[in-house]
């Protein structure tokens, strides 16, 4: 109020020809058309007329639809409705379902679900093609694991030259009962070619996620747990891998492994080297890095984006 004690109101006219009043009363500023933020769009509010800093008016919310980068042979959100039996890959490739394997939607990281596991019989497959075929390429396989057993032996992820895992295959196995996660990777050449990467004194926690990555970089093969290093090892084997790709089923001559968890956000790049030290970890079902607008991270003036495809 002014200094009589009596309230008032000033009501300037802007530039866009809208009225822009003070009132004293309620120590308020209004504008009679105000602009709006409107999802997906860039812009600034300049009609303001106090001392503070143009209010930008972007949406810097996520991406509203997934998308794959050409790196990307498979992509599964592991989405569905509860005790749901449909898997779908994001790259078109059909998926085949065995035993009990189901998407829950009670325990998942992101989307919908994730696919549930129960360790007797169950795993997805998917049958071979030439960009699912590492060979000597780059590459990195990623996902988020939910345990929900520590002691039985689990086969996370397998593919191989043969039917009974011959010479040139890659694995990812739990081994529990010696507190060990490791990748088996052997080339061509079993002699040379043959090594592990493997984290020992290791048992999951049965109460979160993990998010795990192995990444070839040249001679380099890297094993990441929740984006931190685990052991990286040097190598140069040539993979011929013409079987199906089987998650949640780790296979040898006479035995068979099966997870028992949760598996969710499961991806296959090939050519490409996602991390070549520690990361943070996704933070969501869409892989883009850096969302913004309004002329940063990979937004334009007018539109909303991302500059990576994590």
């Amino acid at each position: 109020e002014s200094a009589d004690g009596v309230n008032f109101t000033i009501t300037s006219r802007l530039s866009n020809a809208n009225n822009y009043s003070f009132d004293s009363s309620t120590g308020l500023y209004s504008e009679d058309t105000p602009i709006t933020t409107i999802n997906g769009t860039c812009g600034t509010d300049n009609d303001t007329v106090t001392l503070s800093t143009p209010t930008n008016t972007c949406s810097t919310g996520t991406p509203s639809t997934v998308t794959t980068d050409p790196n990307t042979v498979l992509l599964m959100h592991m989405d569905g409705t509860d005790n749901g039996t449909t898997f779908n890959d994001q790259t078109g490739k059909t998926v085949t379902r065995y035993g009990d394997t189901k998407t829950v939607a009670t325990t998942k990281k992101f989307g919908s679900a994730s696919a549930y596991f129960d360790g007797t019989g169950d795993y997805l497959s998917l049958q071979n093609s030439a960009d699912l075929d590492i060979a000597s390429n780059d590459f990195t396989i990623d996902f988020w694991l939910y345990s929900t057993n520590n002691v039985a032996n689990q086969g996370v992820f397998s593919q191989s030259v043969n039917s009974q895992s011959g010479n040139s295959y890659v694995s990812i196995r739990y081994v529990p009962v010696n507190s060990e996660f490791y990748v088996h990777l052997n080339g061509q050449d079993t002699n040379i070619n043959s090594f592990l990467i493997k984290v020992t004194s290791f048992k999951f926690d049965l109460s979160r996620w993990y998010h795990v990555a192995v990444v070839r970089n040249g001679t380099s093969f890297s094993l990441y747990i929740d984006g931190a290093l685990v052991q990286s090892i040097t190598g140069s084997p040539v993979f011929s891998l013409s079987q199906p790709v089987r998650i949640g089923w780790w296979s040898w001559p006479g035995v068979g492994e099966y997870w028992n968890g949760y598996i969710d956000e499961f991806r296959i790049s090939k050519g490409i080297a996602r991390w070549n030290s520690n990361f943070t970890p996704p933070n969501s079902q869409y892989y883009w890095w850096s969302w913004g607008c309004n002329g940063s991270s990979g937004g334009t003036n007018g539109t909303c984006g991302a500059n990576k495809y994590q």
